[in-house]
């Protein structure tokens, strides 16, 4: 049987690998529509596929159960740390997740925005008064929060302090891409110019990458196109 060249395609996309390479956790209250949005584009300019909760799942689905499966499937987690990120019991709940699959090889990078690393290690400041609260209604989940919070704080990773945030998130990007082995161009996306010839392979896989995820949502579409000639 047959099938046409849009299908071939499409068989050729199923059989890629994970569709993201890097899981965002943050917490949305404080960083969502600055940030981490700023950083998600950033990523996503340079073809690094980028998980992050508000577009990667699909409405309907189990969000507890899909994080999960985006942390066990993705390389690289990167860790927003804010001052209200230990407010969030999802968020600590990510970042157990993030830290027992770092012992099978998963690459951590925390990024401290607007708190100071011992602060998230030691669980004091902002931090000490949300345990303060957990210890009340999360008592059998803090031992392994703070576990993952004291390990997380001391790895290598990156501090805004009095730098412009741009700058910041350039030095992030380059730092992730480094580790995922991405080549990209030495001259900030800023002042890349639009000419496809000047842009690194990765910056097509992951328009494909994210042309996939987007295709397979519509599945009378796809079904389609699996049609034989």
């Amino acid at each position: 049987m047959a099938f046409n060249p849009v299908t071939q395609i499409l068989i050729l996309l199923s059989l890629m690998p994970s569709t993201y390479d890097v899981f965002l956790s943050f917490r949305g209250e404080d960083t969502r529509r600055n940030f981490t949005d700023h950083l998600y584009k950033a990523l996503s300019r340079e073809g690094i596929p980028t998980f992050r909760d508000d577009d990667g799942i699909r409405r309907g689905e189990n969000i507890e159960s899909e994080i999960n499966k985006a942390i066990q499937e993705t390389k690289l987690s990167i860790i927003v740390f804010s001052k209200k990120y230990a407010s969030s019991r999802w968020c600590l709940d990510e970042l157990a997740m993030i830290m027992e699959r770092r012992t099978v090889g998963h690459i951590v990078f925390p990024v401290f925005y607007d708190v100071d690393p011992s602060e998230v290690g030691t669980q004091t400041g902002r931090y000490g008064e949300e345990f303060a609260k957990h210890e009340i209604h999360f008592k059998d989940r803090v031992e392994g929060w703070r576990k993952a919070l004291k390990e997380v704080a001391y790895m290598e990773g990156m501090v805004l302090e009095d730098g412009y945030e741009s700058k910041f998130i350039e030095s992030i990007v380059k730092e992730i891409a480094d580790k995922l082995n991405f080549s990209l161009p030495h001259a900030p996306p800023s002042s890349l110019p639009l000419s496809a010839a000047l842009r690194p392979p990765s910056y097509f896989l992951g328009l494909l990458r994210e042309w996939r995820r987007s295709f397979f949502q519509t599945s009378s579409l796809f079904l389609f196109f699996l049609s034989p000639l």
